[in-house]
């Protein structure tokens, strides 16, 4: 009987090996034998090379990233607890559910148990998925929010490996453990309640009775529904692509692979990791004075796939290039796709992604990839819907059409708009935006600016040849602190500053 169930035992095992990559086979049998290293179990079986001999939750728990934190490495050597107990002792399910409640540190994980659990965590359906989640959640004992907030903390350190590209005589913020351990006090709040409300934000049903009503529930029962889990898991892609890529880094992909290009570009289009990004501000997690990490996460997986494989570069910041409307245009005329970002000076942060090249028209133009988006004080994106074809308009230097940048809706009722002094704006969509079915976006109609960051993050496709001059700047725009120092030295107003050579691209009289 004994030979019989070892026979099983050992035929199971490599049938589950088997749907792992080669890569992913050696590197999982490779980190069970670095588990058993540290095993704290008698010498025999200090060195458990069979797939039925066992290690302690403390000797994996040592051997595990200190990213993950205690809460979510509790959570997953629970899970291997309880996974090898099922499969070496075929436990029912009501028995599976009591070893979920009461879990003990004495039940060992053996090698079937854990490659079994990393195969219910990364190669099932998200149906599958979600009963293997509820175990390492441990919802029972802490909430859904310190969950995820844990989830996302340790995840996003994986997504972001590899992004920062200093500038000359920059480097980056090393420490012990080197750009991880600069994301351990990012501000991820905006992310986590995004990820608690997704299942509801992306069906459009009222914030008002969403998931926050089953977490109350919660509390009041002392326990967390599985069920409610399960249903709030399968409809939240974002939450089940951070999951994954917290797993896969961890436990079968260690490193990302090295020159290898091919690789590299199919984890950006997936969104994988994060792309490359050129920033004159310092180290991630600081890369930007106006979006988080976690903000960067969510915008990046709403941007077409080739906008992901190319490297991001801070094309223009305000605080960096001065506050010129003549500045401005030139910075992000036919430069690409782009992502603009606008602090109003309530504090409000949003603003919007054109896929084709930004162009002074005295029309909308544009497509649907386009979309609008809110970072504080809620965490939102706004894609199109189809209902008109204003998409972004960018226009200076006519009498008799409006001068400035917009983004869906009309004239005088844009989702977003910026005057052409680059000082004054407003969100005029009230109640939603017709383009892109947003809300107003700043705390107030009409706002001021405070300061704006634009990101390109696909060159354009256009031959350089073909595109025009644009409206020319003066020198003094390039040199707004010498301009002022100019004025204070002579108290006199450098009124030329206003006057621009004519615009050629547009008639007067349009």
């Amino acid at each position: 009987m004994g030979n019989h169930t070892s026979k099983a035992s050992k035929t199971l095992f490599h049938d589950i090996l088997s749907q792992f990559s080669e890569e992913e086979r050696a590197t999982l049998l490779k980190e069970f034998e670095e588990f058993t290293s540290d095993n704290d179990l008698h010498d025999e079986r200090k060195h458990g090379k069979q797939h039925g001999i066992g290690v302690t939750d403390l000797s994996i728990k040592k051997q595990l990233p200190t990213v993950l934190g205690e809460y979510l490495k509790d959570g997953f050597t629970q899970y291997f607890q309880i996974q090898s107990a099922s499969i070496e002792n075929n436990l029912s399910a009501e028995k599976i559910e009591k070893l979920t409640l009461q879990s003990s540190p004495s039940l060992l994980i053996t090698q079937l148990g854990f490659v079994s659990s990393i195969h219910n965590l990364t190669k099932t359906t998200p149906s599958d998925q979600s009963q293997a989640v509820f175990i390492v959640s441990r919802l029972f004992q802490g909430s859904l929010k310190a969950f995820i907030q844990e989830l996302v903390r340790a995840s996003l350190v994986y997504w972001f490996e590899g992004a920062y590209i200093p500038q000359t005589g920059q480097t980056k913020n090393r420490g012990k453990g080197g750009e991880k351990d600069i994301f351990l006090n990012s501000d991820n709040t905006g992310l986590v309640d995004y990820l608690i409300l997704f299942p509801k934000l992306k069906h459009d049903e009222p914030e008002e009775d969403s998931l926050f009503n089953l977490i109350k529930e919660a509390e009041i029962e002392g326990h967390f529904n599985q069920g409610s889990f399960m249903d709030w898991y399968i409809k939240n892609t974002h939450f089940q692509h951070l999951f994954n890529i917290l797993v896969t880094r961890i436990f079968l992909r260690r490193n990302l692979p090295q020159n290898f290009t091919n690789a590299i570009r199919t984890l950006r289009s997936a969104n994988s990791i994060a792309p490359e990004i050129l920033s004159t501000y310092k180290a991630l997690p600081n890369f930007s004075r106006l979006l988080a990490p976690s903000d960067y996460y969510i915008l990046n997986s709403h941007l077409p796939p080739d906008c992901r494989i190319t490297t991001h570069k801070l094309l223009f910041s305000s605080t960096r290039d001065g506050d010129s409307w003549s500045t401005f245009i030139n910075y992000i005329l036919y430069q690409g796709s782009t992502l603009i970002v606008v602090k109003d000076k309530d504090g409000n942060i949003f603003g919007g992604f054109a896929y084709e090249d930004w162009e002074l028209k005295p029309n909308w133009y544009g497509n649907e990839k386009n979309f609008l988006f809110s970072i504080r004080p809620k965490l939102r994106i706004f894609p199109s819907t189809g209902y008109n074809d204003h998409y972004q308009y960018l226009n200076y230097g006519t009498k008799t059409l409006p001068n400035g940048l917009g983004m869906g809706g009309q004239f005088d009722f844009c989702g977003l708009w910026i005057n052409s002094d680059i000082i004054n704006g407003n969100s005029m969509a009230t109640p939603l935006s017709s383009t892109y079915s947003s809300p107003q976006l700043s705390k107030k109609q009409e706002f001021k600016v405070d300061e704006i960051e634009v990101w390109l993050v696909k060159l354009t496709d256009k031959d350089p040849d073909e595109i025009p001059k644009g409206p020319k700047c003066s020198a003094l725009d390039k040199n707004p602190a010498e301009l002022e120092l100019l004025e204070m030295a002579t108290n006199k107003k450098m009124y030329s500053k206003e006057v621009r050579e004519p615009n050629l691209l547009i008639d007067e009289e349009e």
